[in-house]
């Protein structure tokens, strides 16, 4: 259940959005900064959207109303087909922390206690079948997501699972296809990209950086179907 607390802490955030629903991404750059700009780089639209909101980016471990553990994420859906473009990641793994961690104490329950998306559309040229440029990205909904203790559990498991191989040594055996609704998939540019990580044996050893995602699996079936399309009629 959400409370009134969060709501009103969140309340802000809601009413950008509705006022901004059905823009481009084009077009709310031009609003933020007074200029026009079309060729953005890989992941500039999740940060137009955050710097509409005035949000600062980071890679923080905690939430970002870290006092209310709400976490806010964008989320882009490709419109041809109404499903994710792609995993959500939730926060990086810190292989030495979570090895000694339970589930009552790790940190990423903060970024999943409950989570405002903000989602927009990625349409796609009806003839090549390719995405368009970033600035024809549509703003498109809000949903504050609070999971219930069903779907608590499922993300308990998920974690006692990536848990059970770090502790064990196998970090570098995790794989996306793990998990129902969290999977640790590899972060970096390649496989010398590495941080320690137990050995299994009382020691460190080196293995592919990872993060938290919630699977598209998740916000496909929990988030996608909660959210208002009208905005694309406009």
């Amino acid at each position: 259940m959400l409370s009134s607390k969060k709501l009103k802490a969140l309340q802000k955030y809601i009413d950008i959005i509705e006022k901004n629903k059905g823009k481009t991404i084009g077009e709310i750059y031009s609003h933020i900064t007074g200029e026009k700009h079309s060729h953005f780089k890989k992941g500039a639209s999740g940060l137009i959207v955050e710097n509409l909101l005035g949000l600062k980016n980071n890679s923080s471990p905690k939430a970002d109303l870290e006092e209310l553990k709400v976490e806010i994420k964008v989320l882009p859906i490709q419109l041809h087909n109404l499903k994710v473009k792609e995993p959500t990641q939730i926060k990086m793994i810190n292989f030495l922390e979570v090895a000694k961690e339970t589930w009552e104490t790790t940190k990423v329950r903060d970024k999943i206690e409950t989570i405002f998306w903000i989602v927009y559309g990625v349409p796609r040229d009806p003839k090549t079948k390719k995405n368009l440029s970033q600035d024809n990205y549509v703003l498109l909904d809000w949903f504050i997501d609070v999971p219930d203790t069903k779907k608590q559990e499922i993300f308990k498991k998920d974690w006692e699972l990536i848990h059970s191989y770090i502790v064990k040594g196998k970090g570098d055996e995790l794989s996306c296809s793990m998990g129902e609704y969290i999977e640790p998939k590899t972060k970096g540019k390649n496989n010398k990209d590495t941080t320690p990580a137990p050995d299994g044996k009382g020691g460190i050893t080196k293995v592919r950086r990872r993060a938290f995602y919630f699977k598209k699996n998740y916000t496909n079936n929990n988030v996608i179907t909660e959210i208002d399309l009208s905005s694309l009629k406009k």
